[in-house]
C-alpha cells in the first residue's frame, strides 16, 4: 500500500463528499493505481452519492476505483470467533463451571463476538482493512470478489472477479469521538480483549456469589454430597491439565497475534497515514478540528485541512443575508489559516447543484484541487513517507511463567 488518507471532523461539514470527490480525482488520473474509498461513518453515504448501491461488499465504481460501506459485524466473528471459542472451552472446563449449568450459559452466551464491543468491532475491521495488500483475502469468498460496474447483489459469487491489490486507501471517518476510539483501538486491542475476557469471569464470579447466598452450603463438594448437582466426571467437557495448558497457551498466543497486528496497524498509520481535516468557515466546526488535530496527533501526521462550503465572492452585494454570510465566513476563513497555517490548506466553494453522480463529485475535486499536483494531494507536507515491514516476533507470553505472575497478583 502506499498511501492511506483518513478524512475526519465534525459531523455535517462534507466529510463524506470530499472524501468521494478526492477518490475519483485520483481514479482519474491515477489510471495505474487501485484507489479503495470506505465509508467508517454509522450513517453510510456513499451509495447515495455515487448513486450506486455499494453496502457490504467491495463495489467497482471505475475500472480503478471501488468502494463499501462496512458493516462491522459481519467481520468480528472472523476475527474474534476462534479467541471466544477457545476461552468458553477452558473456563466451562473448570470445576466449578461444569457443576453450575447457569453459568455455562452466562459463559456461552458472554463470549461470543456479537456481544463485543462496537468499538472494537470497528477497530477489527479497520485493521483487517488495512492490513494486506488484499485486504479481504481472509474475510470469505464472497468478500474476494467485488461486484463489478454492470453487477449487483444478484450476480452469483462465481461471475465475480477477485479484488486487486489495492494501493491507495481513502476512509471516511466518523465525527471526532468516534474517529477516536478507531485510532487509539488499535494500539490496544490485546489489552482490551484480555478486559473483555476478564469481564466475563467477573460477571462469572458474580454470579456464583448469588448463588451461595441462596444456598446453605457454600461449597460445592457439599452440593455434590447432597445429591443436588452432579460429579464434574460426568461432563463432556472435561480437559485434562496438558490439553488446559495447551489451551490456556494457544488463548495467549491468539492475544500475542492481536498486539502484532495492532502493533503493524499503528505502525502503518504513523508511516504512511494522513489525515484531513474538514470544516466549515463556522465556530462550531472551527472548535471541533481544532480539538480534533491534538486529539489525533499521537496517532496519525495530520497534513491537510479542507474548509468547505464557502459562499462565492461573486455573490457579494446579491442580498444582505448573502452579505451577513459572506463576511461571517470570511472571519472565520481568516482564524483557520492562521491556526492551522502549518497545514496544506484547501477550499471549496457551494455549488449550484449537490456533489452527486461521477460527474458532480469530479466538479467537487475540480473546485478544490484546481491547478494542485497529484504528489501534493498524497503528500501535501512532503514527508518521508515509510511502510513498514512485517516482521515474525515469537510470542514472549508462555503460559507457565503467565501463571506465576496471575498467581503473585
Amino acid at each position: 500500500m502506499d498511501n492511506l488518507i483518513v478524512f475526519g471532523g465534525k459531523g455535517g461539514v462534507g466529510k463524506s463528499s470530499i472524501s468521494a470527490a478526492t477518490a475519483v480525482y485520483l481514479a482519474n488520473y491515477l489510471k495505474n493505481k487501485q484507489i479503495l474509498l470506505i465509508s467508517f461513518d454509522i450513517a453510510h453515504n456513499l451509495s447515495d452519492l455515487f448513486e450506486k448501491k455499494i453496502g457490504n461488499d467491495v463495489t467497482q465504481i471505475t475500472d480503478n476505483l471501488f468502494a463499501i460501506e462496512p458493516d462491522p459485524d459481519k467481520y468480528a466473528e472472523r476475527y474474534t470467533g476462534e479467541l471466544a471459542k477457545k476461552a468458553r472451552i477452558l473456563i466451562k472446563s473448570s470445576k466449578i463451571i461444569s457443576m453450575i449449568p447457569d453459568l455455562d450459559v452466562i459463559i456461552t452466551d458472554s463470549l461470543q463476538s456479537k456481544n463485543i464491543p462496537l468499538a472494537m468491532k470497528n477497530s477489527l475491521f479497520f485493521q483487517s482493512i488495512i492490513d494486506a495488500e488484499n485486504p479481504m483475502a481472509d474475510i470469505g469468498e464472497k468478500q474476494m470478489r467485488y461486484k463489478g460496474i454492470d453487477q449487483d447483489d444478484s450476480t452469483p459469487i462465481e461471475a465475480r472477479k477477485k479484488i486487486p491489490a489495492f494501493d491507495i486507501l481513502i476512509c471516511d471517518f466518523p465525527p471526532t469521538g468516534n474517529m477516536m476510539a478507531l485510532f487509539e483501538v488499535p494500539q490496544d486491542n490485546a489489552q482490551r480483549s484480555m478486559k473483555f475476557s476478564l469481564r466475563v469471569i467477573s460477571s462469572v464470579q458474580n454470579s456464583f456469589n448469588s448463588i451461595k447466598k441462596l444456598t446453605k452450603w457454600a461449597k460445592p463438594a457439599t452440593w455434590i454430597a447432597k445429591g443436588i448437582i452432579k460429579d464434574e466426571r460426568d461432563e463432556d467437557h472435561k480437559l485434562d491439565k496438558e490439553e488446559k495448558k495447551n489451551l490456556a497457551q494457544d488463548i495467549l498466543d491468539i492475544l500475542h497475534d492481536m498486539e502484532l497486528r495492532s502493533s503493524r496497524i499503528s505502525s502503518i498509520m504513523k508511516g504512511i497515514g494522513s489525515l484531513r481535516l474538514v470544516s466549515i468557515a463556522e465556530k462550531p466546526s472551527f472548535e471541533e478540528v481544532k480539538r480534533a488535530k491534538i486529539m489525533s496527533e499521537p496517532y496519525i501526521s495530520i497534513d491537510g485541512l479542507h474548509i468547505n462550503r464557502l459562499i462565492p465572492e461573486n455573490e457579494r452585494g446579491r442580498s444582505k443575508y448573502l452579505d451577513n454570510l459572506y463576511n461571517y465566513q470570511e472571519k472565520y476563513q481568516k482564524l483557520i489559516h492562521a491556526e492551522f497555517s502549518e497545514l496544506k490548506i484547501w477550499e471549496s466553494h457551494l455549488l449550484d447543484h449537490p456533489p452527486i453522480g461521477f460527474e458532480g463529485l469530479m466538479e467537487l475535486a475540480n473546485n478544490i484541487y484546481d491547478n494542485t499536483q497529484i504528489e501534493d494531494i498524497l503528500n501535501p507536507l512532503h514527508r518521508i513517507l515509510i511502510n513498514p515491514e512485517e516482521k515474525d516476533i515469537k510470542n514472549p507470553y508462555e503460559i507457565d511463567d503467565f501463571r506465576k505472575k496471575w498467581d503473585n497478583s
